[in-house]
């Protein structure tokens, strides 16, 4: 049998759909004739219809080989890449072709055509959809220098220690980073939790480089020997910060002085400590120190002796102090610019000058439960203040900030204060001595805020309610109002301060320079009507009124 019969009955069966009877044919038809193009194309087709697309495709090359110069080989080889949706190269392939066909053959070159325009269409659909995988599942953040990754880190993890856990655990490349880069590591915050193995997981991420300690008040003090030991090997030449609680600080005093190097302490630029108890003087550096930031809270006594080696604090805060405060600690202190006397309960300042205090680069003062306020403010001149707080003051209070403010103060721009006993004539006296003033606070103080605000509208506080606001109201830059607790204040009062703020910023008077409230506050101010609140809300930013908590409520029934 010829292979031209055997290639007939092949196609017969492909027509009639019998496939596998159709490539034994076509099989058989090739062994006896392997050098015509048309039966490894017939055969291609069968190959195609059967879903062999990779015999199919063998085939269409042999066609392209055997009669590279006819378009029946491209073309099914386009059919069979659509198939398999390589898009690009069904493209190639019936571009191929077109260019084979007789130029008087329109009507195959039509199909072609069509077939041409589903390969383009499928090739742009499959792009998209590729794009859209992408924009989904791409990680951008992965093609970030290290260094330019680690530095946003930083960013979060300056602000909270602990973020720096969370972030490591995001992915595998974020880890990476993470524990590669000894910086992220140098923050050591102990507590009740793995302390031990903490303490030697952050020694080595650190390079043995900690920058800042911080000891909890829940770690227990037997843990103490152990994380000791393993503080032994840390680099203490690059300790800046230490925040201690409780007696941990001795211990570690102990440590260092056995190490020689108690000189350490001298050399922080910021120490916290908590309920520590009175330090011992033989600990200590006898040498001045560069310390500039001190924060002593609860039962903790710094010795008097060191007070003097502080030449370059720049910060001390001591809160919850149950003892007197000495004079002579801030007289001690020329470079000091933050200071905070916070007591347990009201206590006294102790001592004498024989001249004011020269504080050139002191600008903020918070005194609470200071009992008589003059014995510090009398006794210090502070010609850059900027922020002045008093709280739970007792005697001497009008005395003391008539005497700081017995001169224009350009640069303050903080006022607060509270639980203490005021004239009003002091307040306007102030008020009107304070231009740039930018926040003002009277917390919990009666008798004196429906003259103050009333003043600050720019009304006489003698004259009716209804008197006309004058042209240029005092403190023209203020923003922030704080009257909450004020028993007698009055809805008229704060009516008329938001209202010159409001006529000043909108009305005639547009050349002038008061701004417009950005928040006022009047908790627990039962006198206000509260008709009149949503009137507040809809002139001020942020305007609080909460007449009483919950506790104060049940209290009442």
């Amino acid at each position: 049998m010829s292979w031209k019969e055997v290639f007939e009955k092949g196609v017969g069966c492909f027509r009639d759909g019998k496939l596998s009877e159709a490539l034994l044919y076509m099989n058989q038809a090739i062994d006896l004739q392997r050098d015509n193009f048309r039966i490894y194309d017939s055969r291609a087709a069968v190959h195609e219809k059967l879903g062999n697309f990779k015999a199919a495709l063998l085939d269409s090359k042999k066609v392209i080989d055997l009669a590279p110069a006819q378009w029946q080989g491209y073309t099914r080889a386009t059919r069979i890449f659509i198939s398999l949706g390589k898009h690009a190269s069904a493209t190639k392939m019936v571009d191929l072709a077109l260019t084979r066909l007789q130029s008087d053959d329109s009507k195959r070159r039509g199909k072609l055509l069509e077939l041409r325009e589903k390969s383009v269409q499928a090739q742009v659909a499959a792009e998209r959809k590729r794009q859209s995988r992408l924009a989904k599942t791409a990680y951008h953040v992965g093609k970030l220098p290290t260094e330019i990754l680690a530095e946003i880190f930083v960013t979060l993890v300056d602000a909270d220690p602990c973020q720096i856990v969370r972030l490591s655990h995001v992915c595998s490349h974020w880890r990476r980073v993470i524990v590669g880069t000894p910086i992220f590591w140098r923050t050591l915050v102990l507590s009740n939790r793995h302390p031990v193995r903490k303490t030697k997981m952050w020694l080595e991420r650190s390079g043995f480089r900690i920058t800042t300690l911080t000891v909890r008040r829940a770690l227990s003090s037997s843990e103490f020997p152990t994380i000791l030991a393993h503080l032994r090997s840390l680099s203490w030449s690059h300790l800046e910060a230490l925040h201690v609680h409780s007696s941990f600080f001795p211990e570690l005093s102990l440590l260092l002085s056995g190490m020689s190097m108690a000189h350490i302490f001298s050399d922080l630029k910021q120490i916290s400590l908590d309920s520590c108890g009175i330090l011992d003087s033989t600990l200590l550096p006898v040498r001045e120190w560069k310390l500039r930031e001190l924060s002593l809270v609860g039962k903790t006594l710094f010795p008097e002796t060191h007070w003097r080696y502080l030449t370059q604090l720049q910060v001390l805060h001591i809160r919850q102090l149950p003892n007197h405060f000495l004079l002579s600690t801030i007289e001690a202190l020329p470079s000091v610019e933050s200071l905070v006397l916070d007591f347990s309960a009201s206590s006294k300042i102790l001592g004498t000058v024989d001249r004011p205090l020269r504080m050139i680069k002191l600008k903020s003062i918070e005194l609470r439960n200071v009992e008589n306020p003059f014995s510090l403010l009398g006794n210090i001149d502070a010609p850059c203040l900027e922020d002045l707080t008093i709280f739970g003051a007792v005697s001497r209070v009008d005395e003391a900030l008539l005497h700081v403010f017995r001169d224009e103060r350009d640069g303050l721009v903080s006022l607060r204060l509270g639980s203490c006993s005021l004239n009003s004539g002091t307040l306007i006296t102030i008020l009107s001595r304070v231009p740039y003033l930018e926040t003002f606070q009277i917390y919990c103080i009666d008798g004196v805020v429906n003259e103050t605000l009333r003043f600050l509208a720019g009304k006489d506080p003698l004259s009716p309610p209804q008197a006309t606001v004058q042209q240029s109201p005092p403190c023209p830059a203020l923003k922030h109002v704080d009257v909450s607790r004020c028993s007698d204040l009055l809805t008229s009062s704060a009516y008329a301060l938001v209202k010159s703020r409001l006529q000043n910023e909108l009305g005639a008077n547009a050349d002038a320079e008061s701004c417009r409230l950005q928040s006022l506050r009047t908790d627990g101010c039962l006198k206000m009507d509260g008709d009149m609140l949503q009137w507040f809300r809809s002139k001020v930013p942020y305007f609080s009124c909460v007449y009483m908590t919950k506790k104060e409520a049940s209290q009442r029934h």
